[in-house]
């Protein structure tokens, strides 16, 4: 993954005082000062307060912010967003950031402990992902920071975890007939080029019946008779039973061949 932003959705009007090892896009401090979060603690200097958002944006931070005594020295942290597996760089397939949050109003219940929901990351030339809601696990367990061979146990962890989505691809919006100077007849569109209803009486699988020409004018709702009377004129066989459905697009475009010079 390269350049990760990472979002959720606070619960509890949770704000952000401070993080090492990444950054909020935006900090603005008088979404506390005017919101719920300024009404509860009052005396509260809000002025070096992270981000308020309900929805924040978190980045990695750069390398050279790896030392940083303030926003830097965690394990993992400052890749300038880039992931790579475990079989190319054990050391760059996971990021670590930092945060101090404040809650509203805090919970005296130590034990009563509600994550942030509706988890999302994105990157720069990156596929779709999508997160699962998260789920409590065993602690966490870190080096310590400060370089000596000891670990540092989280109170409590829960993991989120993110697969790559497969996009449906995208509606064609217009379609390709075809005609020529030698044939009396026109293929029209395909049958659902632009998509079709699931619910659709008409045969979606189906190819599309032969037209005349000038039937190629008409919408495709003011041809079916043009279309059921060529199909017997020309001796095509029997009707089926159940019609092509439409093309569905909203615009069609006609390929028609002039003439035969062989000099061009």
């Amino acid at each position: 993954m390269d350049q990760w932003n990472l979002t959720w959705e606070w619960m509890r009007n949770e704000f952000i005082y401070s993080m090492k090892g990444a950054y909020a896009h935006k900090k603005d401090p008088s979404e506390c000062i005017f919101g719920p979060q300024g009404q509860y603690y009052k005396d509260f200097d809000f002025s070096s307060v992270m981000n308020c958002q309900k929805k924040p944006v978190i980045s990695d931070l750069p390398p050279e912010k790896e030392n940083d005594e303030k926003i830097g020295k965690l394990p993992y942290c400052c890749k300038n967003g880039t992931l790579l597996p475990k079989t190319m760089n054990e050391t760059k397939a996971r990021a670590i950031f930092q945060l101090e949050v404040f809650k509203l109003p805090p919970d005296m219940n130590r034990t009563a402990l509600t994550p942030p929901q509706n988890w999302k990351i994105e990157g720069v030339l990156n596929p779709t992902y999508k997160c699962s809601p998260p789920f409590r696990v065993d602690p966490s367990e870190f080096p310590d920071p400060s370089g000596i061979s000891a670990t540092i146990s989280t109170i409590a962890s829960w993991q989120v975890t993110c697969n790559i989505t497969r996009t449906k691809p995208k509606q064609a919006k217009c379609c390709v007939s075809f005609s020529a100077y030698y044939s009396d007849s026109a293929i029209p569109c395909n049958t659902c080029a632009c998509g079709c209803d699931e619910h659709a009486r008409c045969d979606k699988n189906a190819a599309p019946l032969m037209l005349p020409p000038d039937a190629l004018l008409h919408p495709f709702a003011n041809r079916t008779d043009k279309a059921k009377a060529w199909h017997t004129l020309k001796s095509k066989g029997h009707l089926p039973a159940k019609l092509p459905c439409p093309d569905n697009c909203g615009m069609s475009i006609n390929w028609h061949v002039n003439s035969n010079y062989k000099t061009g």
